[in-house]
């Protein structure tokens, strides 16, 4: 170095061993959703919140808006992935009134999503969407549905296919029926469709289109239905320091640390923040890469970020090896949209032995509180790495 310094800050890629640790945090509660005829929202377990605006097509109308609840003990659902997606909050939407007829398209509304952060890669989970009226086989119309994917912010999205959806095919733009027919008896895969498509891209909002195809059976039924209902799942980034220092777990945005950020626990739906036992390729520091510098007794380090929106970056460093991230080891900084690095500044306690300490890195919307190492974030990314302390 050019100057002169009893103790230099290092990074390395080391990776320790980890596990999950209890959280309890207020904001550690599970999903929920409210509906009317008009409008569903709910919040997913990170915090992120969603609105979903209804938006009638010609003479359709919803005769029946109900919340489906957060259910832990709800069993796995083959169709879905996370297979136990349905332990999550949702909506259910009856439609009817909708103009029909037999052997023809009709469109029955416009379903507006809205994120309070923009999100990356949302999973949309279709379960038992479709419909059916009339009594039996002589007098019954089945409504096989569709569901087009017809707009989005800031750019329109595609879908991609990620489970179920036997009978129907998942194409860029929509959800369609592979073949529609006169069916004996309605299920997943005949006229009802469930399944798990991702909605590409990182979107503040998307919007579908429901459709229903009439397949009538005799003089057919009294009334157009079409149920739609609707699960969603955010992508998710975990940490994965050692138990004790407690795990935190952000919702996947527009803004990150690093380069990259990956998206964890990709087989599950959790109500609790959660970690992983091996490093999970954070790229906000790397091995053998000198990244400090001090001056007096400060240890800055100049963290590379993504920042899609403006941020909040705090870091913590275990200063004390208690195995703990206190608050006098916290150090935070702001980042505006657009930056690609944001500065953190520790005071150096007065003694320090050599070694290596642990360190966590927290990037969040600024707007959003960092006051803690562990939990939720609806926003972001955290990062955990060793660090070393030489004399």
């Amino acid at each position: 170095m050019a100057f002169r310094v009893m103790v230099a800050c290092t990074a390395t890629a080391f990776v320790g061993v980890s596990g999950v640790a209890p959280v309890a945090r207020a904001d550690s509660a599970p999903s929920s959703f409210t509906n009317s005829t008009t409008v569903a929202s709910g919040r997913t377990p990170s915090g992120v919140t969603v609105t979903v605006r209804k938006e009638m097509i010609g003479t359709a109308r919803v005769a029946s808006a109900e919340a489906s609840s957060a259910n832990p003990a709800a069993p796995d659902d083959e169709y879905l992935v996370p297979a136990n997606t349905k332990t999550s909050a949702g909506f259910v939407d009856l439609y009817e009134g909708f103009a029909a007829e037999d052997g023809e398209w009709s469109d029955v509304a416009l379903l507006t999503f809205t994120f309070s952060r923009p999100v990356r890669d949302p999973r949309l989970h279709v379960f038992g969407t479709g419909g059916a009226s009339g009594e039996s086989r002589k007098r019954r119309d089945d409504y096989w549905p569709a569901v087009e994917l017809v707009g989005g912010v800031p750019a329109r999205p595609t879908f991609s296919w990620a489970a179920g959806f036997p009978g129907y095919r998942v194409t860029s733009d929509a959800i369609t029926p592979e073949r529609v027919y006169s069916a004996r008896s309605t299920t997943c895969g005949v006229v009802y469709t469930c399944g798990t498509a991702k909605v590409n891209g990182t979107v503040s909002t998307f919007t579908v289109k429901l459709k229903a195809h009439d397949v009538r059976h005799g003089r057919g039924g009294s009334m157009p239905q079409l149920w739609a209902a609707f699960k969603l799942s955010l992508a998710e980034d975990v940490s994965d320091a050692p138990t004790s220092y407690g795990v935190a777990s952000h919702a996947i945005t527009d803004s990150h640390l690093g380069w990259s950020v990956s998206d964890d626990h990709t087989g599950a739906v959790s109500m609790t923040p959660r970690a992983l036992p091996l490093d999970t390729g954070d790229d906000a520091m790397e091995a053998g890469e000198e990244r400090s510098v001090l001056s007096g007794r400060r240890c800055r380090i100049s963290v590379p970020v993504t920042a899609g929106s403006p941020s909040k970056v705090a870091g913590w460093i275990d200063f004390d090896r208690d195995g703990r991230f206190d608050a006098d080891e916290r150090a935070t900084t702001l980042a505006d949209e657009g930056a690609t690095d944001a500065e953190l500044t520790w005071l150096l306690p007065e003694s320090l032995p050599a070694g290596p300490v642990w360190m966590r890195l927290r990037l969040v919307a600024r707007a959003e509180s960092v006051d803690s190492a562990t939990g939720w974030a609806d926003s972001g990314e955290v990062e955990d790495h060793q660090i070393q302390f030489v004399e």
